[in-house]
């Protein structure tokens, strides 16, 4: 047998083998630690030998050892966090729930209670974060939510956005925090699709009453993203590796402090680059107005393409009247074209109906221009912005939409 693996949960634990690291997490609003994250760590009881959590865990064959061993954790947790709690009850610990051990016959007992009260750390300052993708019995769950709840423990639900959650559960958990799964976040300065979905989730939890937390957070390019999008806690290398209580009780702040300084030159770099864009979109859109003005109705469609060949950031343009219905085809530069497009991205035809789309409903409203956010078009399947205005100053002057990549 493998001398990692010739001994016992059960000897593990009566020979003290469990050690607890605690990574922090930040909150930038406080410019400093809202708390830690209680990771285990283990030791071969006879050789000394490091066991990785993903092998100790995976010993527990049944019900009754996982129990023991989730526990047991949860214990090591609340006795290395108590001497930090007492000197600052302003920090929360979060300890994981193992939610496969969730059932009617075990979320009555109220040990985790039982277990912060003899280690003198008020429930409050606890948030139990439930893995969600091993959550079973959803009955159990939810009983057990409440009755945590009840004692006054937070409750956060953990790997939010993985291919293993259940978005439902979050409307019937109501849980305090949502964790944004790392799977999501690495990169997410690069990646349009994760971004978009991680913005969905932030909203979704700033909305639901939640606290959207970003684990995993490893580079300033990831923070800073995240930071624009309304994140203010994290938890990641950047910010600290898990560590011994003793040192995690003194953090690094100069993370936190590179990051502040560097997110007021990366917002104000940001609005310079919008404006940059927004002039050029705005003088493109002016040159177009103005080749269609000197053409016909009949003329518009080769006008269209021919200015469009001559603009090869252009995705596509098309024009509406003054209801939101197209009266030109949408012109679409060939080049942008996906060459395995899905049957979904097709360009809109002649006489679509527009009416309800915001770059239309922004013109009506009485603004001149309009420049939406960054989505994908379903007329090519790429990145872009839909800029639209009218072509003249009458009441009923034609509108101009024109998309335009942002890659």
């Amino acid at each position: 047998m493998n001398s990692i693996l010739d001994f016992s949960i059960k000897e593990l634990i009566e020979q003290d083998c469990l050690t607890t690291v605690l990574q922090p997490l930040i909150s930038m609003n406080r410019k400093g630690l809202l708390g830690f994250e209680a990771l285990t760590r283990a030791v071969h009881p006879r050789t000394g030998d490091t066991i990785p959590p993903i092998t100790l865990f995976s010993m527990c064959e049944d019900f009754e050892t996982l129990t023991l061993l989730d526990r047991a954790c949860r214990r090591k947790a609340f006795e290395t966090f108590a001497p930090i709690s007492k000197k600052d009850r302003s920090l929360l610990l979060s300890v994981n729930i193992d939610a496969a051990i969730i059932n009617e016959e075990t979320f009555g007992y109220g040990i985790t209670g039982k277990m912060a009260k003899k280690c003198n750390i008020p429930a409050s300052n606890i948030i139990l974060e439930i893995i969600e993708s091993k959550a079973g019995n959803d009955r159990a769950l939810s009983s057990f939510v409440e009755k945590s709840r009840g004692y006054g423990f937070l409750i956060a639900l953990d790997d939010v956005g993985t291919g293993h959650s259940n978005l439902d559960r979050i409307p019937s958990l109501e849980p305090d925090i949502i964790k944004i799964d790392r799977s999501l976040l690495t990169g997410i300065n690069e990646y349009f699709y994760n971004k978009e979905v991680t913005r969905s989730l932030i909203n979704l939890a700033e909305r639901t009453g939640s606290l959207p937390l970003a684990e995993g957070i490893e580079t300033v390019d990831e923070a800073l993203t995240l930071l624009s999008m309304g994140i203010d806690v994290f938890q990641g290398y950047f910010f600290g590796r898990p560590m011994p209580a003793a040192i995690a009780a003194k953090p690094d702040i100069t993370p936190i402090k590179y990051l502040g300084s560097r997110f007021k030159t990366h917002v104000l770099e940001k609005i310079n680059r919008q404006k940059i864009m927004e002039k050029s979109y705005k003088k493109m859109a002016v040159k177009l107005c103005e080749v269609l003005k000197d053409g016909t109705p009949n003329t518009a469609d080769s006008a269209l393409s021919a200015f469009i060949t001559e603009n090869t950031a252009i995705e596509c343009a098309y024009i509406l009247d003054t209801n939101g219905m197209q009266i030109s085809e949408t012109i679409c530069n060939p080049y942008k074209l996906k060459e395995s497009r899905r049957l979904i991205y097709q360009p809109a035809p002649q006489g679509a109906d527009h009416s309800l789309k915001e770059y239309y409903l922004t013109i009506k409203s009485g603004n001149s221009w309009h420049t939406t956010a960054p989505y994908i078009s379903l007329a090519s399947g790429n990145s872009c912005v839909t800029v639209s205005t009218q072509m003249d100053d009458t009441p009923l002057s034609p509108i101009l939409c024109i998309d335009i990549s942002t890659r």
